[in-house]
């Protein structure tokens, strides 16, 4: 399965995506910065042309994730879904799998904290 962006990382108010178009290229970079700034809600774009990473922090008052998203398929970073069923990261059958897989990181490393935290208490 080909997909053009990945997420990486998502919160209430903080996404963080992962875009190859933009790795290797600064131009597309700023760009995707100065595009995302103008969007209402968005505090803070970070594009990095190395890693192909972009980060947004945003106002979840004034935006939502799927606002940012839909932001970005309507400049050309995220895909449509394609005729072999291929879906962008952003459609609703992946978002729930990505929640589902962040919700597993978190629940992981939660437990790792907790038991480092009871073996330390019982040394």
């Amino acid at each position: 399965m080909n997909m053009d962006s990945l997420y990486l990382h998502s919160l209430e108010g903080r996404l963080r995506i992962k875009i190859p178009r933009i790795k290797g290229a600064a131009s597309q970079a700023q760009e995707v910065e100065r595009q995302l700034r103008q969007s209402l809600g968005v505090e803070y774009v970070s594009a990095n042309p190395i890693t192909g990473n972009v980060l947004i922090l945003y106002d979840s008052g004034l935006t939502t994730q799927d606002d940012i998203l839909s932001s970005l398929e309507g400049l050309g970073y995220l895909s449509q879904p394609g005729p072999e069923g291929v879906r962008r990261v952003g459609s609703p059958s992946t978002r729930a799998g990505v929640v589902e897989k962040v919700t597993a990181t978190v629940a992981a490393s939660l437990m790792e904290v907790a038991l480092t935290r009871l073996v330390s208490a019982l040394i």
